[in-house]
């Protein structure tokens, strides 16, 4: 594939206030308004920008929203790189990310291509599925959270067959899910989800999808909906804990007896991920596994069910809310328990209920799990710290008088990179316990 024509971007030149560049120097990729030194007005939302310090010297390459409370994202701190905000800078960007992905060994599986700021794109969310269907077949579903990114989306077509090996391309869909809430924050309005490239004869709304799998071998086929299904179709940055949860709480069980049952109940499981995992994990050191699933999503219990007798268990499922319908379930009935709820808290005036959401819901887990059980308690709010929700745990345990050792705290997943500079890209909290009743 050849390459795309070299352009240069006429940029508008905006200035920080006077000793407002400490922590933009820092690393920091944003700029918020109340920092710079003029008002930013008169740029259209997403236009390129170039960011100088108070005495004129460039600091950055990147784009401005003045509709914005964050008017300036970073991309580019080479000055010699002028077209960074533009469809050639995304193209140099996507194959630096593939090119991390490749090395964490990736590359044949589902993984986050792009994810925002750690891949210097930010407002840029990009998912590479790939198909069971076919060998190279794939789907880039493609979410633009910012005025800047949402900006380059028709360019995008160009720069995936740009950035897709020769051959490739007639087998790569792409999907636009231009959905999220947070995009009202940019001034952008709420799409509804599009495909913008199709494949021949492959239904995006059912797609077999490979993922890794967390016990080794040969990646596992999961069925999802790619263009209405949740965020991306898939929640890909669950992989790591489920793999730690396997190490740690599955091929770790001496006390496990072949043929012995294993009772889980997974808690907004969406398609059964964690059910799924489990159980071929479960399945491979000689025991059965038995999955209950709540879900609010009829749709998504479907699928569901579908993975996770894939694997060779029994799945139940229970439509319902979380934090209102648990009390179906019999006290100390669950072997192992995962609660992977939605985010509680969107933002910071909803710390107070969200917080007291996840202390609701985390009591009925300690309720329904046995005594020797296990329970996987995530939070995906970035805006509840890690020591915050380590402590509503704690209170839900003495609630009912449980004790809990943790064994095994986890994150996001390898191909959602965090950067040390950049706190707010960090958001995925899991914690692993072992459950009894008190000292």
């Amino acid at each position: 594939m050849t390459e795309t024509p070299a352009k240069t971007v006429p940029s508008a030149v905006w200035r920080l206030a006077a000793k407002q560049d400490r922590r933009f120097r820092s690393g920091h990729p944003w700029v918020y308004s109340n920092e710079l030194g003029a008002s930013p007005k008169g740029v259209a939302p997403g236009a390129p920008v170039e960011l100088q310090d108070a005495g004129g010297k460039f600091l950055a390459w990147g784009y401005g929203n003045p509709a914005s409370l964050i008017a300036f994202r970073a991309l580019s701190r080479n000055p010699e790189e002028k077209d960074a905000v533009s469809a050639e800078g995304v193209l140099r960007r996507l194959r630096t990310a593939s090119a991390l992905r490749q090395g964490l060994g990736l590359s044949h599986v589902s993984h986050r291509l792009i994810f925002g700021e750690a891949d210097q794109l930010p407002g840029l969310i990009v998912d590479r599925f790939a198909l069971a269907t076919a060998k190279g077949a794939q789907v880039f579903v493609v979410q633009a959270h910012t005025a800047g990114m949402d900006r380059l989306v028709p360019e995008l077509e160009s720069v995936f067959e740009h950035f897709v090996p020769d051959g490739d391309w007639s087998r790569t869909a792409i999907v636009i899910k231009n959905d999220a809430g947070a995009r009202k924050l940019e001034g952008l309005e709420i799409e509804a989800p599009r495909v913008a490239r199709a494949i021949p004869g492959v239904d995006l709304g059912n797609a077999a999808i490979l993922i890794k799998s967390a016990s080794g071998g040969a990646p596992l086929t999961f069925y999802t909906d790619l263009v209405e299904g949740q965020k991306t179709g898939f929640f890909l940055d669950q992989s790591a804990n489920i793999e730690l949860a396997v190490s740690r709480l599955l091929a770790g069980n001496e006390q496990a007896v072949r043929g012995s049952t294993l009772r889980v109940l997974d808690l907004c499981c969406y398609v059964g991920q964690w059910g799924a995992q489990l159980a071929a994990a479960g399945k491979k050191l000689g025991f059965k596994v038995e999955v209950v699933g709540v879900d609010a999503s009829e749709k998504a219990l479907v699928f569901a069910k579908r993975n996770v007798e894939a694997q060779g268990a029994q799945f139940g499922a229970v439509r319902g809310d979380v934090l209102r319908d648990l009390s179906r379930f019999e006290d100390h009935s669950f072997d192992l328990v995962i609660s992977d709820p939605p985010a509680f808290i969107k933002g910071r005036k909803d710390i107070p209920t969200g917080t007291h959401a996840y202390l609701q819901l985390n009591t009925q887990v300690f309720r329904v799990v046995c005594d020797s059980g296990a329970v996987i308690c995530c939070s995906c709010s970035g805006l509840m710290e890690e020591h915050s929700f380590h402590e509503t745990l704690g209170k839900a345990a003495r609630r009912l008088d449980r004790k809990v050792q943790w064994i095994a705290r986890g994150g996001q997943g390898p191909d959602h990179p965090i950067l040390s500079e950049f706190s707010e890209g960090q958001y995925l909290k899991c914690w692993l316990g072992l459950v009894s009743q008190s000292f």
